[in-house]
């Protein structure tokens, strides 16, 4: 079923944006999927989050603009294609390395467009893009040259954020903190004028010790006030390095005395700033140690390190090791520790922007609200400009050649691009400033520098200025909460300085996905969720159901009982509508438009129990529509499926059951409006049953072609007091059908008379005949309160009071309790006084009895026969054998 309306909405150009159309654009900057593996939960739930906007924008009758788009640059396929093939980028062809990763990303792309397609997702092709086109990154450059321009681009030889892995800068936004536990080295430094003299320090990379310009202590601390102004020699390379005085040590770390070397972290990096130090290299870009490290020159980090403690171990100059707990700056795709390293690298200025940036946020809405909290943090956290250049091949070139004299940059012009320093040649021959010769670039853009151009890519910016102006900035930007810093910000970055706005109106934060037992989900673990797998069982519109649970901006674990909760829905939905059509089947298209416009104009009575469910029809579609608007898509599928279930399917149909072969107008026009509600309503979250339904039974009476371009429902009554009433007939139906149930009769099963005591008889009047099929009475009258009795019946006697006193008088006090010739005269006597005194005439004497140890047994009669009764709001309901 499903893949036949997938099919047909694919044949029928359902999603399709139409550039020329006169309905309000609004437009969704769809993330674009890396085009580098499978499925996740994740993805299903997040891509599908994105879908239930477009589907339910399109209801309300914009021009939906969802593109299909993937990201097809960067790390990520570079990454699996080296996995793939066995191979490292370096020690290969740089283009041919860049084929692979191409035909790599092409296979992916193929699979994913199909995943995304049986999940139901509306992308449109029609707007189709990759951002490792030519006619995608052709704007990346464009974008760089006008940055330029502008002064917000520079070259430095500045540290960085560094993986040795992946050989590349990376931006502060793409390091990852985790928690680590390395060793805290104590070792000792030597006084330079006095062997003797040992000072201890404690570090975690002794192996920079071969860039150890400074040692350190606090002015306050009155254990080394007398090394600072003298110098010492630093265990295994004895350099000779000066003790300052800063109050930036931290005196109850280790022994209180730092070494500052370049570069261990980012405390380093602002000693070595302060100070003035030289930007020694003991690591290289591979993460090799260098020439500065002597014998220990071509090891890795962890070999050199290792050597370095068991040599100073041998010498008697490792005062002793512990466990230092430690948040580690690590590498966000392959999660290698970063290194800081001096590197030239391009760089975009950003820190002259916050104050821009924030009062940006302060324009776009965000859902939920306090995520905007997280880029404010973020935007003050920043400390440097963003590094865009990266060592890598997979990406769009940096459009820059470069004088082999003196260094000066020449940029093509915009026309010039798409081009490739590294085949095309340069835009002049020479080097307009010296006539040296010019170096095409080998570095390429952080991958941002491609996704944070998907607003002005969208908006089709620089290639249509009347569609541009028209559709940026656009209206929505879904993504996941973790990459705010990057995604979000950057985009916002380069909207600013580029068209002087925001990038979108609204911002949706979506939440990850964790697993069943609430921990992040990991292969290693075992513990990942295929949704690809539960597709199979379930297929789309239950998986599509859970994620609709999954409310904004939160982690959710992935509950199969959701899925299993959704596939009940599906069926529920689909009886539902079948028993529901019965009313109208048969009935011509034009015979039934005009019988519901007879009911729209009054000419029709309705029932009460009619406009009870209409009433509360209209609620949900405001509560739906209030909830939808604000993309809390969580409410808007409980408040629908809980007035499918529990008020159509459990009241209304049972009650309406008798007239559906009536044909009466009525009937058919609430069973219309509700039927085809609530398929509308759910169509934005389970499209394919939806459309099922409105194929089957709605579609030859409207006019859409499909539901899903069909119009989403409007209130169609509000009536308090007709709710009122119709509300009280269900309850009435309601109460019996308990009372059978708690008394085990088979709610099937037919009944005495009922009859209705109530002040005002008029309001059900037109109700009996549905209250008496539905409920299967022989009758159902209407009737006054005068002739419903409640009578004394007898006594029941408490024996837990009455034991404990009267234990061996009980059998002769029972026997005149249960005398049918005193019983009613004690009943009434205990009714009215409270006690009652009698002689049991057993030899003891007379007993008094108060009301806690003897109740008053009463009992209903109407007309003079005994009944049950029910009370219901205001009326009893008399029930008859």
């Amino acid at each position: 079923m499903e893949t036949r309306w997938q099919d047909f909405w694919e044949k029928e150009s359902i999603y399709r944006f139409d550039p020329s159309s006169d309905k309000p654009p609004f437009t969704i900057d769809n993330p674009p999927r890396y085009a580098s593996g499978p499925l996740h939960a994740g993805h299903a739930v997040h891509y599908t989050h994105i879908d239930f906007v477009a589907r339910y924008k399109r209801m309300r009758g914009y021009n939906v603009m969802f593109p299909l788009c993937f990201d097809v640059n960067g790390m990520p396929i570079e990454v699996r294609v080296e996995k793939k093939y066995g191979i490292h980028m370096r020690e290969y062809d740089r283009h041919e390395f860049i084929r692979l990763c191409e035909e790599f990303a092409s296979g992916n792309i193929e699979e994913m467009t199909r995943q995304f397609r049986i999940f139901g997702e509306s992308m449109d092709p029609s707007v189709y893009y990759q951002t490792d086109a030519k006619y995608y990154r052709r704007l990346t450059q464009i974008s760089f040259i006008r940055l330029f321009k502008q002064g917000r681009i520079y070259k430095a030889n500045h540290p960085v954020n560094w993986c040795p892995r992946c050989g590349t800068a990376l931006a502060e936004s793409e390091v990852e903190y985790r928690d680590n536990i390395t060793k805290l080295n104590t070792i000792l430094f030597t006084a330079a004028n006095d062997p003797e003299k040992k000072v201890e320090i404690a570090t975690t990379r002794p192996e920079l010790l071969c860039t150890c310009q400074l040692v350190a202590v606090h002015p306050d601390d009155e254990r080394y006030r007398e090394l600072v102004g003298t110098e010492l020699l630093t265990p295994v390379f004895g350099r000779k390095v000066p003790v300052v005085a800063d109050e930036a040590v931290e005196r109850d770390y280790g022994s209180g005395v730092v070494m500052i070397c370049t570069i261990g972290d980012k405390e380093d990096l602002r000693w070595v700033f302060k100070y003035g130090l030289k930007m020694e290299k003991g690591i290289d870009e591979h993460g090799r140690m260098t020439e500065l490290a002597g014998p220990y020159q071509g090891m890795d980090l962890k070999e050199a390190r290792q050597k370095i403690i068991e040599d100073m171990r041998k010498e008697g100059i490792l005062v002793k090791q512990e466990d230092n707990p430690q948040n580690v700056g690590t590498c966000w795709r392959c999660h290698t520790n970063i290194e800081f390293l001096q590197v030239p690298q391009w760089f975009l200025k950003i820190l002259d922007m916050k104050e821009e940036i924030l009062r940006m946020s302060d324009e776009i809405t965000w859902w939920p609200d306090f995520m905007k909290v997280r880029l404010r943090e973020w935007v003050e956290s920043l400390t440097w400009d963003w590094v865009i250049s990266r060592q890598r091949y997979f990406a769009t070139p940096i459009p820059v050649w470069e004088c082999t004299a003196c260094g000066k940059p020449h940029l093509p012009e915009e026309e010039q691009c798409y081009v490739d320093p590294t085949l095309d040649p340069p835009p002049v021959p020479v080097c307009t400033e010296c006539g040296g010769e010019l170096k095409g670039s080998e570095e390429v853009f952080d991958t941002w520098m491609d996704s944070s151009i998907t607003p002005l890519y969208n908006t089709f910016w620089i290639r249509d200025e009347g569609m541009f102006s028209k559709l940026y900035p656009m209206s929505l930007r879904p993504q996941s909460h973790d990459i705010i810093r990057t995604w979000a910000f950057y985009s916002m970055v380069r909207g600013k300085k580029l068209t002087g706005k925001r990038p979108w109106d609204t911002i949706m934060m979506g939440g990850f996905i964790l697993a069943p037992d609430g921990t992040p989900m990991h292969a290693s673990k075992g513990n990942a969720v295929d949704p690809l797998e539960y597709h199979r069982i379930y297929g789309a519109d239950p998986i599509r159901f859970y994620a609709a649970t999954c409310t904004l901006g939160k982690d959710h674990p992935f509950r199969i009982k959701d899925v299993k909760r959704g596939s009940q829905v599906v069926r529920k939905l689909y009886n539902m509508e079948k028993l529901m059509s019965r009313a109208f089947s048969g009935i011509e298209p034009a015979d039934l438009l005009a019988m519901l416009e007879s009911v729209r104009k009054g000419h029709v009575e309705l029932k009460p129990a009619d406009i009870w469910i209409l009433h509360r029809y209209s609620r949900t579609v405001e509560e739906a529509t209030r909830s939808a608007d604000t993309y809390q898509f969580d409410k808007v599928v409980r408040a629908v499926v809980d007035f499918m279930w529990l008020e159509v399917a459990d009241h209304y149909l049972e009650l309406v059951k008798g007239r559906l072969d009536r044909r009466d107008p009525g009937t058919i026009y609430t069973l219309y409006t509700i039927g085809l509600g609530i398929p509308k309503l759910l169509a934005p979250f389970l499209p394919h049953i939806t459309e099922e339904v409105y194929q089957e039974h709605y579609r030859r009476f409207e006019g859409a072609k499909s539901i899903h371009i069909s119009r989403w429902p409007r209130p169609v009554m509000s009536d308090e007091e007709g709710e009122r009433i119709g509300r009280s007939v269900v309850d009435i139906i309601a109460s019996i059908r308990r009372h059978k149930s708690e008394n085990k009769i088979p709610l099937g099963a037919d009944m005495g008379a009922i009859r209705l005591i109530t002040d005002s008889p008029e309001e059900l009047e037109t109700s009996l005949e549905d209250i008496r099929s539905t409920i299967k009475a022989r009758d159902v009258t209407l009737e006054t309160s005068e002739e419903l009795r409640e009578v004394l019946d007898g006594l029941d006697p408490v024996f837990s009071e009455l034991g404990p006193r009267y234990r061996t008088r009980m059998r002769s006090i029972l026997r005149v309790l249960n005398d049918p010739t005193r019983k009613i005269e004690l009943a009434e006597e205990l009714d009215r006084e409270g006690t009652i005194t009698f002689d049991p005439e057993d030899g003891g004497g007379p007993v008094t009895l108060t009301s806690d140890m003897v109740k008053v047994r009463k009992r209903w009669t109407f007309r003079g026969r005994s009944v049950s009764h029910l009370t219901v709001g205001n009326l009893i309901v008399v029930l008859e054998e």
